[in-house]
């Protein structure tokens, strides 16, 4: 699906679904992700609190509460390394599994 990102203070925001969010295994509760840049696509994967010790070296957010959905900001260099200009470039947003990936449309 391609999608839009939204200024938010000094980052870029992407709006997550309820549902999309929901597919990812995301709960109120249990919010935060884990961000990884392969080729780049941005993978977006749920932290297991279980596990979180396999997460202490990488890059985690947490998903921020916005209306019926979630929104995950993007600072400026996480955009560079996926090549997207935020005032410019969609992004296209595809979920496999319970992984959510995001790249340039």
């Amino acid at each position: 699906m391609k999608r839009e990102l939204y200024t938010h203070g000094n980052t870029w925001q992407l709006y997550i679904k309820a549902s999309v969010a929901k597919l990812m295994g995301v709960t109120p509760q249990e919010y935060t992700v884990n961000l990884e840049v392969k080729d780049k696509i941005l993978y977006v994967k749920k932290v297991v609190p279980t596990e979180a010790d396999l997460y202490k070296d990488l890059l985690c957010k947490k998903l921020i509460k916005r209306s019926s959905g979630y929104g995950l900001n993007m600072t400026i260099s996480i955009l560079e390394m996926l090549g997207i200009n935020p005032e410019t470039d969609s992004l296209d947003v595809d979920i496999n599994g319970r992984v959510l990936m995001i790249k340039k449309a």
